[in-house]
């Protein structure tokens, strides 16, 4: 992702870099779709240029959000990354909705875990949440996903996420770290569980108040 100014457009080469899946995510989303990759294999259109806007602010950039690569940007930058030597430019048409929709689908859940609203950040200025920054790492295990795994014979996560979001107030504003293991689900798709780190304060009090119900 990259950011986009409602009125001008930015675009963003360093974060656009970074936004790509993992080999195994990606393949994973493709055997998921297998039907319409299929399908877009035989459209020999060029890949397209157009980004789509999230909806997920972006940290410090006022009526900002941030914005998905297109086809084109997402392809270029796996091959740069050297993580597409299995694939097929037209994978992208299966992979960025997929990409995309999964992103907005963190984000509804980091919202979820603040208790926030989204229209309070229309109507109340001093109660904002951004998202600050991104990082994947599909072959750095969670101890939860090792627990799940290692004791309990679970499936391991294909993918994971680090997001660091900033939660503004009246009083005051802190970042708060979340971690997001991606898992393949064969009847319902990509299975997210979203959570805060207990590496601080605040992160253990929604720890805490999840558990009892809050």
């Amino acid at each position: 992702m990259s950011h986009i100014d409602n009125n001008n457009s930015v675009d963003n080469t360093d974060d656009i870099a970074k936004c790509p899946v993992s080999e195994e995510a990606r393949l994973e989303w493709l055997k998921q779709n297998k039907s319409n990759t299929t399908k877009n294999n035989n459209n020999n259109s060029l890949l397209s240029s157009v980004r789509e806007i999230s909806g997920i602010p972006r940290t410090g950039q006022n009526d900002k959000n941030w914005v998905y690569p297109s086809e084109q940007q997402f392809y270029d930058a796996m091959k740069r990354k050297q993580i597409n030597s299995n694939g097929n430019e037209l994978d992208m048409k299966t992979v960025i909705p997929i990409h995309n929709n999964v992103n907005e689908r963190v984000w509804k859940y980091i919202e979820s875990w603040e208790n926030f609203k989204p229209n309070n950040q229309d109507d109340d200025n001093s109660n904002k949440l951004s998202l600050t920054s991104f990082k994947g790492d599909s072959k750095k295990i969670t101890p939860r996903a090792w627990i799940r795994h290692y004791i309990f014979g679970m499936d391991l996560p294909f993918d994971r996420h680090d997001w660091i979001v900033n939660h503004s107030t009246q009083k005051n504003s802190y970042n708060i770290d979340y971690v997001i293991d991606f898992y393949m689900n064969s009847n319902n798709g990509v299975y997210l569980d979203v959570r805060p780190k207990i590496n601080s304060y605040q992160g253990i009090k929604r720890r805490i108040l999840k558990y009892f119900g809050y």
